[in-house]
């Protein structure tokens, strides 16, 4: 028989109506027989309650390449696959406890906003809840006190550092006997300190002093007398003493200043640091402690934000409107749902199954949750077993993106008994089945497809095992396979 657009377009309804009419595993009843011009048999009456072969069915359609194209008609080979021999043992669904995080405030406080709801969807850094602390508020006044004492040590120690370097300048140009003038205009402009004055006048004293005597000694012994040139050496002895006593205790009083000045300057920085990682110890970030300005914050200085360390699930709340907290106190669980455990207690009898399992898959399903056959990873086969329910813990850790898997579900664990013995396996969409017969449609020609009977075995993750009727690399129609079905159900109610 060959099919045409306008049989498409009402095969896929008259499939439905032919389910509901009682095709499929259920028997017909209440027809009369009648013989059929093609290879179908009559219909079997209340009389005969045994299920019509598929012999009776067209063993053949034809299908032109214009209408195979249009319903997306493909054709696969039969492959080989691998059965696995398993042993099933109940298990459960648990959170992934490497990805589980229990917030409580790490100061005491009170809560002023919330803003997560449970189930909640947050993201790293989210704020769940907000929270006015007093030691918060300290903290944050804390480190602007020691932010204005770091500012003034280094205005301070700054200015320490350039006097010293103007007075060693100064006493460089004095010890080359640089006329006054010219120190007077060099350094006029520069700060030095204190010690300016008494540095330049013992200075002038000793020039004075020293041009004095050598003005006597130019005169001669003759024109002086022996009284004046000695008070003359004496005064200039002196001048020198006072002048090179006054540049040493110079010396020593700037680097002196200079070491208190670094000293007062890391005591600053101390200071900024510890304020910082008090705060830091509050959970806030380095970047967030650094760009804070609690001044321009006002009355929200105290407030504390409670974040999500990861992003995740609200899956617990506990945090209440103007309820006061502390780090006793849960008041949100946090979990990552994206990836979960499947835990399985293992009885000693089953030990040798395990032995061999972790960095292994094994396979687990739900059948009263409707979850398919899925795979977990195994990393841990347990150390221990139990005195009282003599049972070992298998933990391992499977991908949940669809959130199907929910903590606390109980699921079948499968444990591998042997290596699987290979196997045919076609897709599961190119399984059909009628009363209680299934086949498969396999090309027979250009445009034609013959019924194949078959006998499935296990479905696993959209593929059948075939025990019987198919050989590895027998092509059999998958997309389109269900239309070609409803073209027999269609003839053999029209042979009726």
């Amino acid at each position: 028989m060959t099919i045409s657009h306008r049989q498409v377009l009402w095969a896929l309804p008259l499939a439905s109506a032919c389910l509901a009419a009682g095709y499929g595993m259920a028997t017909w009843h209440n027809r009369t027989a009648a013989p059929a011009a093609s290879k179908t048999t009559a219909v079997t009456s209340p009389a005969q309650s045994q299920a019509k072969p598929t012999e009776e069915l067209p063993s053949e359609v034809t299908m032109t390449a214009e209408v195979a194209q249009s319903i997306g008609l493909t054709t696969v080979p039969a492959q080989t696959g691998r059965s696995d021999e398993r042993v099933w043992r109940t298990g459960r669904i648990a959170l992934d406890e490497e990805r589980v995080a229990h917030l409580s405030p790490p100061v005491d406080g009170v809560v002023r906003t919330v803003t997560a709801r449970l189930g909640a969807e947050v993201g790293e850094g989210e704020t769940l809840a907000t929270l006015d602390c007093r030691e918060v508020g300290q903290a944050k006044l804390d480190l602007v006190k020691a932010r204005l004492l770091l500012t003034a040590a280094r205005a301070q120690d700054e200015w320490t550092r350039t006097s010293a370097r103007n007075t060693s300048d100064l006493l460089t140009a004095l010890a080359q006997e640089t006329p006054l003038p010219e120190i007077d205009a060099q350094f006029h402009d520069r700060q030095i300190g204190e010690w300016r004055q008494q540095l330049v006048t013992a200075y002038a004293q000793r020039l004075q002093a020293k041009n004095q005597l050598d003005a006597m000694l130019g005169l001669g012994a003759a024109s002086v007398p022996e009284a004046n040139l000695r008070r003359a050496r004496t005064d200039h002895e002196a001048a020198e003493a006072t002048y090179r006593g006054l540049s040493e205790e110079l010396k020593f009083q700037v680097l002196q200043k200079e070491r208190l000045s670094e000293q007062h300057l890391r005591e600053a920085q101390a200071n900024e640091d510890i304020s910082e990682a008090q705060l830091l110890m509050l959970s806030y970030t380095h970047d967030e402690v650094t760009k804070m300005d609690p001044v321009a914050e006002l009355g929200k200085v105290s407030h504390y934000p409670i974040r999500a360390p990861f992003k995740g699930t609200v899956v617990s709340k506990h945090a209440v409107l103007h309820e006061r907290v502390g780090p006793s106190l849960l008041m949100f669980e946090l979990a990552d749902l994206s990836t979960v455990w499947v835990e399985a207690d293992v009885f000693e009898s089953d030990l040798p199954l395990v032995r061999s399992l972790p960095n292994r898959e094994i396979a687990f399903r739900s059948l009263p949750a409707d979850i398919p056959m899925r795979t977990a990873t195994v990393f841990y086969t347990g150390d221990l077993i139990d005195e009282k329910s003599r049972s070992l813990k298998l933990i391992a850790t499977a991908p949940n993106p669809d959130r199907q898997l929910k903590p606390g579900l109980f699921v079948e664990i499968g444990l591998p008994t042997q290596a699987g013995k290979e196997r045919v396996e076609i897709p599961a969409a190119a399984v059909q089945r009628h009363e209680s017969h299934a086949f498969v449609f396999v090309p027979s020609g250009e445009g034609r497809y013959r019924r194949k009977d078959i006998t499935p075995g296990e479905t696993r993750e959209g593929r059948v095992e075939i025990l019987s009727g198919l050989a590895v690399g027998d092509q059999v129609v998958a997309e389109g396979a269900f239309v070609l079905k409803s073209e027999l159900l269609k003839s053999l109610m029209a042979g009726d």
